[in-house]
């Protein structure tokens, strides 16, 4: 799947992994910005009972 690729890293990257635990953990949001030749992709999670 093309559209799956720019992330695949992330599937297999332990110091982010653990750096997205520490934000959420502190009640921080998290972003995660991934791009391919096109199109730019933001993620974003906010931790239980946090709005933007």
């Amino acid at each position: 799947m093309a559209y799956a690729q720019p992330g695949r890293y992330w599937l297999r990257d332990e110091t982010e992994h653990e750096r997205a635990l520490a934000y959420l953990t502190t009640s921080t949001a998290y972003q995660l910005t991934l791009h391919d030749e096109n199109t730019r992709y933001v993620l974003v999670a906010y931790p239980p009972g946090v709005t933007s």
